[in-house]
């Protein structure tokens, strides 16, 4: 395999920031944030910044390296959102949560796709993939950016 720099520290940089809002759902969410956009938000770029730092250290310069560690990379947005879905966001910035929250499902499963491109060996697919990670991040950056989470939407910026 072709190994090329390609965008993907970028893009998992921005997975990891965007995956920072909850939506509704049957389960139980953690309300202590609830009342408080800035606590609200505060709590999610806490998300955020800890996926960004374990984030750091996975390799996904290449076809190959994404090959390899993409899994890994996922896990970890699979993780952080999971995490941030969890929270209950105050009703004034609730909408914008849960858009972003299906934004990053959607980025986070087209990682999985890119991962799977990359061990097929499918250079043009992955970047193809890239692409949509990129054009999705660009539209959930700016709900991150209104439910408050400036850590996060700042990383794509």
């Amino acid at each position: 395999m072709m190994k090329t720099r390609m965008l993907t520290p970028l893009l998992l940089v921005v997975a990891v920031a965007l995956v920072t809002a909850g939506c509704g759902g049957g389960k139980s969410r953690n309300k202590a944030y609830a009342s408080s956009k800035q606590d609200y938000a505060a709590a999610i770029d806490s998300i955020c910044s800890k996926t960004n730092k374990e984030g750091k250290s996975i390799d996904l310069s290449s076809t190959s390296a994404i090959a390899s560690n993409g899994d890994k990379a996922k896990g970890l947005l699979d993780a952080m959102t999971d995490k941030i879905d969890n929270l209950q966001p105050p009703d004034e910035v609730k909408d914008s949560a849960s858009s972003l929250v299906a934004g990053l499902r959607k980025e986070t499963d087209k990682f999985g796709e890119m991962t799977q491109a990359a061990k097929d060996g499918d250079e043009a697919k992955v970047k193809s993939i890239q692409g949509e990670i990129a054009s999705e991040a660009a539209a959930t950056s700016e709900d991150a950016r209104f439910v408050g989470a400036t850590g996060c939407a700042r990383l794509f910026s």
